[in-house]
């Protein structure tokens, strides 16, 4: 067993040549730009703002499953596509893991930074993996799976397995979500989906969220207007009573393999 800094490669979220002052510079800005009373500038919080905001903390939502279902004995924690972090300030917002953030996506990176609860970021494609077998207690991976063309998603899975000593935690979209590049990233295409089915196969348990073809986000997945926002996140955490049992009914899943 490997302790969880030996799996870690100095890898810098700053690309070459970039002055580092200036870096700083721009992170301190986006800091203060992106921080909620700057950002609002006396205006009113958007529903979609508020929903992110309190979201995590509803029972039946991807996020508070995984929160829930987290082992507590874990002590070190590796984010596979950390995008802007915004999911590991919730579950590391006390900061008890040591969270290591992996994204192939430069920008990402530089805002997962600013939150301050990663040990480290690093670039790199996860379809190439730099650390070592069971060099971190806990694997999450939160909608990854489905930008990877299924074999890749496979070797992925068996990658996350090896590098985890105690638990591999995934979420992932069920149903028709079709989704194109969008913030500049051609890495959010979605390529394949999986079943509920076919993670149990792998011997993952498998709770279901929301509703087949109901969520996503607005003109990106979804084609529901912005303005029934509101009602379709009701009625997506509602749809949690049934469907956390009936996964293949799910917009969502949340599916959890335990190591030992």
């Amino acid at each position: 067993m490997h302790h969880p800094a030996e799996g870690i490669f100095p890898v810098s979220t700053q690309p070459p040549g970039e002055d580092q002052a200036a870096v700083r510079g721009q992170e301190r800005g986006r800091t203060a730009e992106e921080s909620p009373k700057r950002k609002q500038g006396g205006r009113r919080l958007s529903w979609e703002e508020l929903s992110q905001a309190f979201r995590p903390c509803v029972p039946f939502t991807a996020l508070n499953t995984v929160w829930r279902y987290l082992d507590g004995e874990a002590k070190s924690i590796l984010d596979v596509g950390c995008g802007r972090g915004r999911p590991m300030a919730f579950l590391n917002r006390n900061r008890r893991l040591l969270a290591v953030g992996v994204d192939a996506f430069f920008p990402y990176l530089q805002e997962a930074r600013a939150l301050g609860v990663y040990a480290a970021l690093v670039l790199a494609d996860a379809r190439n993996l730099p650390f070592r077998p069971q060099s971190f207690d806990v694997v999450l991976m939160m909608e990854v799976l489905e930008h990877l063309d299924r074999p890749d998603g496979v070797a992925l899975l068996a990658a996350a397995e090896e590098i985890a000593i105690r638990q591999v935690i995934i979420t992932t979209p069920v149903g028709h979500y079709e989704q194109h590049e969008y913030d500049g990233n051609p890495l959010q295409e979605h390529r394949h989906i999986w079943e509920p089915g076919q993670l149990r196969a792998l011997g993952y348990r498998v709770y279901g969220h929301g509703l087949r073809n109901l969520g996503g986000l607005s003109g990106v997945q979804s084609p529901l207007p912005r303005a029934l926002r509101p009602l379709v996140d009701v009625l997506w955490v509602a749809a949690g009573l049934v469907t956390r049992r009936r996964p293949d009914w799910a917009g969502n899943v949340v599916a959890v393999k335990r190591l030992v």
